[in-house]
């Protein structure tokens, strides 16, 4: 209802919806039947996967926009997990420089991470998100029933950015979250609308990232390095919250040496995300490789990693 208003208040031009072959298979119909504002919209289909937030798929968006003659009134709804909602941020925020978009996150990481704060990015050489902009959208439409399409590995990948959440800005978000059957919607809806309100929280007080939005950071910097790793080949391929789930393993390790954590924290921390997802084995001669694709994080300056640690079990240091 919410989001058919503000649709009808938008006064587009023109209406799009992008989605890729997944969300605009099961999801759109469902998207139809409560948003009637959106029934003459035009559709724009690309593939699942994170392949397609690439320079050359949103060249291909480009062009079908310029041969719609989509004007600077148009709208974009972004209608779609991480993937879609990073890829139609980025193509809104450059085209005309500028249109207005709405994101429809389909997955528990859209609903809780990816759709909010305004970032947008695209993957070039394999590095992700290297290329973006900032680009507010006009509102996140979050639509709890989508996740029943979702399975247990999705799931648990939105999941581990609200164990994130929790603890570097709420313990006892963190304690529900350790207590909650994850397997039960019910039970999540209410974890989903508090990791939500975190993030929204900290973006609000912190759009461009220049201070506190550093905290959503962590586990990131090293989770960026494996899920680039894993994308090359050799082992399985990670998603991005099971990468991050392993780099929180390593900060929360690193934050214990360096004297800002206690040792049964950290233990503690490890153990539930050991408990959760799946190790990922390294050999000392792939330490490496990992090191050289957290070379290109864009948190780093003058050539330093800048890492996020934690203080404590809700609590979190930046740089």
């Amino acid at each position: 209802r919410a989001l058919d208003h503000d649709v009808k208040q938008a006064e587009a031009s023109t209406l799009f919806v992008l989605g890729d072959e997944n969300t605009l298979r099961h999801a759109l119909p469902e998207l139809l039947a409560h948003v009637p504002a959106l029934r003459d919209a035009e559709t724009i289909g690309v593939a699942a996967g994170e392949a397609s937030k690439s320079l050359g798929v949103c060249q291909e968006i480009w062009q079908h926009l310029t041969v719609r003659a989509a004007d600077r009134e148009a709208l974009l709804i972004n209608l779609g997990g991480g993937v879609v909602t990073d890829l139609g941020g980025f193509v809104a925020g450059a085209y005309k420089r500028g249109i207005r978009c709405m994101h429809v996150p389909t997955t528990l990481m859209g609903m809780v991470d990816a759709a909010i704060g305004g970032k947008t990015g695209i993957d070039l050489g394999g590095v992700k998100n290297l290329v973006g902009v900032f680009h507010d959208p006009l509102g996140v439409y979050v639509h709890g029933p989508f996740l029943r399409s979702l399975g247990k590995r999705e799931l648990l990948n939105g999941v581990a950015e609200m164990i994130k959440h929790g603890l570097v800005r709420d313990a006892d978000h963190y304690e529900s979250l350790r207590e909650a059957p994850l397997h039960d919607l019910d039970a999540l809806t209410p974890l989903v609308q508090r990791s939500a309100a975190i993030k929204a929280e900290v973006v609000k007080a912190d759009p461009r990232e220049s201070g506190l939005r550093k905290l959503l950071n962590f586990g990131h910097t090293i989770g960026h390095g494996i899920e680039a790793y894993s994308w090359e080949g050799g082992q399985r391929a990670l998603l991005h919250g099971e990468a991050v789930a392993l780099g929180m393993i390593a900060e929360a390790w690193l934050s214990w040496r360096q004297g800002l954590l206690p040792r049964a924290a950290c233990d503690r921390i490890a153990d539930h995300l050991l408990s959760l997802y799946k190790p990922y084995a390294l050999q000392g001669d792939e330490h490496h490789r990992v090191i050289e694709l957290m070379r290109n994080d864009k948190k780093n300056s003058g050539g330093q990693f800048r890492f996020t640690l934690l203080t404590g079990i809700g609590s979190a240091r930046t740089d």
